[in-house]
């Protein structure tokens, strides 16, 4: 029996994968990240920053195609994980932003 035959996705929001630059807000300080993947309801980003547990910070992802408005959301980071030097935060999406 295979395990990808018996799988099923318990999120509600499937996650869409991306490796799109985000900009992210932290106060008057911006960095240029990577948006790894989003959901309905948050976000993976790739970072060389260390970022604090429980952040606020806002994200901008722009838009590639003018038929589609681009991302501009407030962000809190909820989880994060090194690797191969660079920081994977997991950042639940607050709340959308005109």
């Amino acid at each position: 029996m295979s395990l990808a035959n018996t799988y099923e996705e318990k999120r509600n929001f499937i996650r869409m994968k991306l490796h799109s630059p985000v900009t992210i807000k932290q106060g008057d300080k911006t960095l240029d990240a990577v948006c790894v993947d989003l959901s309905g309801t948050g976000m993976c980003i790739e970072l060389e920053d260390q970022l604090p547990l429980g952040q606020a910070l806002e994200a901008y992802i722009p838009s590639y195609q003018n038929q589609f408005a681009p991302l501009n959301a407030s962000i809190r980071i909820n989880r994060c994980m090194e690797e191969s030097g660079k920081f994977l935060y997991g950042a639940e999406i607050v709340e959308l932003l005109g």
